[in-house]
């Protein structure tokens, strides 16, 4: 997958977003024309989804342009937004240009507590209404929930409104201290034994749930899915696996099997890794890709430190390395926010 930071402009102030998003658009972002050639050099040498994102990708005039162009060069192109601005006639631009799901940031149960992460007040009502645009003209939509201290106990009330409401799919988020997020993580981040008991939580409702549910920025949820399973069947909407590709997959796919393009072309090997691989103005995506020092070290998981190098599930799981470079400055380093202790090195 490729997320592409479209701009770093957005009409709200989330307190927990991984960028610093602004409300005027950067004179640096790339241009159209310079769009366009990204996406012919992605699809010229892979098939990967295309994430459209941002700040808040639909502030960005000519977004439809470069999705359209995207879907005719055979790509699956996606777009995350918070659903403020998707209006019936910019869902039915999003049919028109092929994309095939959007994601909504959903953080509450409650309006007043949604609209306290976002910012703004509307800012829940908004994002439901422009759900039920994109519900109207047949797109489907997930739900992206960040989870803190300040809704851990609305977890459960959010998956049975997604299930009501009639999404795809549920993902969980747990907070990267990136970006705005290095600002509330004292206040904000749940405790390492909370990680367990949330993902424990979503293993086991994974089970049963009539929708796609995934942790993200959790790989240890990898490790506590195979311990909890013991041979279980595993429901037909949760497999072990990436939900929009249906391949086997890992924890952390930072530099693996996922890159994020900012808005001004540096790829970095996720959103929450700054930690830059090269720009697409100065060489090709193929390029950085296959010869980036920091993707090929991502991509080994003996090179691995500390107790993650000692894990016997480190393959499966690979531990956040954006949490462990924004705790200790070392991508490679523990996970911090887990308390697993390794038995052997399998």
């Amino acid at each position: 997958m490729v997320f592409w930071e479209l701009t770093n402009a957005c009409n709200l102030s989330c307190a927990h977003c991984r960028a610093r998003p602004v409300k005027e658009r950067s004179s640096d972002e790339l241009t159209s024309e310079e769009a366009k050639r990204l996406l012919d050099e992605i699809s010229a040498f892979a098939k990967p989804a295309v994430v459209l994102s941002g700040g808040e990708p639909l502030v960005r005039p000519d977004w439809a342009e470069i999705a359209e162009y995207g879907t005719s060069k055979g790509l699956r192109m996606l777009l995350a937004t918070n659903g403020s601005l998707v209006s019936r006639e910019v869902a039915e631009q999003m049919v028109r240009a092929g994309i095939k799901r959007i994601s909504v940031s959903i953080d509450a149960a409650d309006p007043q507590l949604h609209d306290s992460f976002r910012g703004v007040a509307g800012a829940f009502e908004a994002a439901w209404q422009g759900i039920a645009n994109a519900r109207s003209v047949g797109l489907e939509y997930q739900i992206n929930t960040t989870v803190t201290k300040r809704n851990l106990d609305q977890i459960p009330r959010i998956l049975q409104m997604a299930v009501e409401r009639g999404a795809a799919a549920l993902h969980l988020f747990l907070l990267v201290p990136t970006g705005c997020g290095m600002q509330i993580a004292d206040e904000e981040m749940i405790q390492p034994e909370e990680y367990e008991r949330v993902l424990g939580w979503l293993y086991e409702r994974s089970k049963s749930a009539p929708i796609g549910l995934r942790a993200t920025c959790a790989p240890h949820y990898y490790r506590i899915a195979r311990q909890q399973s013991r041979g279980e069947e595993i429901n037909r909407h949760n497999p072990i696996a990436h939900p929009l590709n249906g391949q086997s997959s890992k924890g952390c796919l930072a530099g693996s099997a996922v890159c994020f393009v900012s808005y001004c072309g540096e790829v970095y090997p996720c959103g929450y890794l700054p930690v830059s691989a090269g720009n697409v103005r100065r060489e090709s995506i193929a390029s950085i890709w296959r010869n980036a020092e920091v993707f090929k070290l991502l991509r080994d998981e003996n090179n691995l430190e500390g107790k993650c190098g000692r894990c016997e599930y480190r393959r499966v799981c690979m531990g956040c390395r954006a949490r462990a470079y924004a705790i200790t400055g070392n991508f490679l380093s523990a996970e911090p926010y887990c308390v697993y202790e390794p038995k052997s090195r399998g």
